[in-house]
Order: C-alpha cells, then sequence, then structure tokens
C-alpha cells in the first residue's frame, strides 16, 4: 500500500511483487494487480469528514457520521471532533479505551463477501491525545465476521491489528500494514466486518484518548493473485527458463516478457496450453520451460509475467 495520498482520487497502487534469482542475469515474475479500495478518503467516509448532520461544526455523533456504528455504546456518542487536526486538516475520530466507543463499519450497503486467498491492507493516521499511556496502549483494528453476517451477531475475529506504541508524544503517525490478513476456505463466503478502537496495554488504566483519521482499507483477491510465478529456474548453457505458476480454469496462457517492468508488449509465447505442462502430476501448479531467442537472453535485466 501506498503512502496516504492527499488526493482523493488517488488510493490505488499497483501490487509488485518480484521473484528472482539470478545466474548471470536476473529473472523475475510480475504481478501487476490493482488493488480494490473497500474504504478509503470518500469511500465509507475512510477520511472521517462527512457529517454535520445535526448542525454542529464541531463535534459530531454516530448517529451524524455516515458509514460508522458504534459497537461498543451508544450511537449518540461523540464519534468525530474538528480540533486535533490530522495533517490534511479536517475531521478526525476520537478514540477512547474504555470500551464504549468502537467504530464498526459494514462495508457499505450490501457489504463485502469474502473470497479465499484474499489479501487485505490496512493504512491509517493516529496519535496520542489525553491521558493515553504511550507506553502500554495501541490502536487495534480488528477484522472479524459472524454467525449471521451482521454486524451485531457473534464475532469471529480474523485479525487484530496493531498500531504499535507512539513513538512521539502528541504527533501523528502513519501505520501502513500490507498483508495483515489472508483469507481462508472457511472465511469464503461470510460478510466481513471492521472494528478500530483504543486498546488499554496491561497494567493500564482505560481513561485514555487518542485521534484517528483516513483509513484505507485495500484488498488484493485470489483471482488478482493467482497467476504470480512461484517458481524460476534458469540453465545458461542453453539459454532455457522453466517457470512455475499456479493452474486456474483458463484454457491457455500467455508469458510476456520485460527488461525495464515498463513495456510489458512482447510475448514469449501467446499461447501455453496445458497440455505443455511438464509436470502434469501436480493438480495446483503448471511448469513450462521456454528457451530465450537472440536478442533477449543476453539481457542484464530480463523480467517475466504469466496471463490467461
Amino acid at each position: 500500500m501506498k503512502k496516504l495520498s492527499r488526493s482523493k482520487n488517488e488510493y490505488y497502487e499497483k501490487k509488485i511483487i518480484l521473484s528472482f534469482i539470478k545466474i548471470g542475469i536476473i529473472i523475475g515474475s510480475l504481478n501487476l494487480t490493482q488493488a480494490t479500495v473497500l474504504i478509503g478518503g470518500d469511500i465509507l467516509n475512510g477520511n472521517l469528514n462527512a457529517g454535520n448532520a445535526d448542525g454542529d461544526t464541531t463535534d459530531d455523533n454516530f448517529q451524524s457520521t455516515p458509514d460508522w456504528v458504534n459497537v461498543g455504546g451508544a450511537q449518540t456518542m461523540q464519534c468525530t471532533r474538528t480540533n486535533l487536526t490530522s495533517p490534511d486538516s479536517t475531521r478526525n475520530a476520537v478514540l477512547s479505551l474504555s470500551g464504549d466507543r468502537n467504530f464498526g463499519s459494514v462495508f457499505g450497503p450490501n457489504g463485502y463477501t469474502i473470497s479465499a486467498g484474499d489479501v487485505f491492507d490496512i493504512q491509517y493516521e493516529w496519535r496520542d491525545a489525553y491521558n493515553w499511556n504511550d507506553a502500554l496502549d495501541n490502536v487495534a483494528v480488528t477484522l472479524f465476521t459472524t454467525d449471521d453476517d451482521t454486524i451485531e451477531g457473534k464475532a469471529t475475529p480474523l485479525v487484530v491489528d496493531l498500531s504499535g506504541l507512539s513513538t512521539t508524544n502528541n504527533t501523528y503517525e502513519t501505520v501502513n500494514h500490507d498483508g495483515v490478513y489472508i483469507a481462508t476456505a472457511d472465511d469464503a463466503g461470510k460478510k466481513l466486518f471492521l472494528v478500530f478502537t483504543g486498546q488499554a496495554g496491561e497494567g493500564g488504566d482505560t481513561n485514555g484518548f487518542a485521534r484517528f483519521d483516513n483509513l484505507i482499507v485495500e484488498v488484493n483477491t485470489s483471482s488478482a493473485v493467482s497467476l504470480n510465478i512461484t517458481d524460476i529456474q534458469y540453465a545458461p548453457e542453453t539459454s532455457e527458463v522453466t517457470l512455475t505458476w499456479p493452474k486456474t480454469n483458463s484454457p491457455s496462457y500467455r508469458v510476456k516478457y520485460s527488461t525495464d517492468l515498463i513495456d510489458w508488449s512482447n510475448e514469449l509465447d501467446d499461447e501455453v496450453l496445458s497440455d505443455s505442462d511438464e509436470k502434469p502430476e501436480d493438480p495446483s501448479k503448471i511448469t513450462v520451460t521456454f528457451s530465450l531467442f537472440e536478442g533477449i537472453k543476453n539481457q542484464k535485466y530480463l523480467f517475466f509475467r504469466v496471463e490467461e
């Protein structure tokens, strides 16, 4: 996940995953996929700026804050304020350690249904405030499912991701945690929920407060990461490269190459069929050897990617 952008339209990045070996040249696998933003900026009020429905331009409660619900207490409790502004000088969430204001999201009116292999990224800004114990307390972001696919149901946490302790007093810090959770087959088909709150450290009291802003939650779907090259073998004596990648339901694959990770217009093979698999006994992967022709076999850098 890239560093938080100040532009409302810049919440996407290309995820580049390189697997490489070095035997005379570098050969890599590239998966250019674009993460889907589930929450971020104006999307489901990730910037916590929407509100003011109660006419109060300073404090907003949960009732007047779109897309957020208090799963720890009353909806009339204070939710966001305009003081202690974050770097973008806007409204921010007021966290407490008492457990009476926990910011819950159902990921929109239709929710988000998990698929096996989904990879979730989380980013936000936060700072300590009144009576926050910098040596003990954390912000906690929890992804969870429930037994009835409602946020009120019995929760099963998937991951509790902690901010880490405050490193600079009274200063906003950025948390950027990629791959906080990879969904399993048991998660598939269930609705995803999120809650963020303050978490008191062991031995600390629950009277502290913090501020929270600009949450971004991204998902890299299982289909997007399914064609990552998992193994590369290079034989310099024959100028051959052997690539292995996961099998999908596709009838054929294209293998492309690049020397600069920018131009991907060249194809090593435009139709790799299932019967090209050199290890058909492996039901989950396909392995194929390719000859590097004149003009590319002596390139200093050479990268490959597989497409359906």
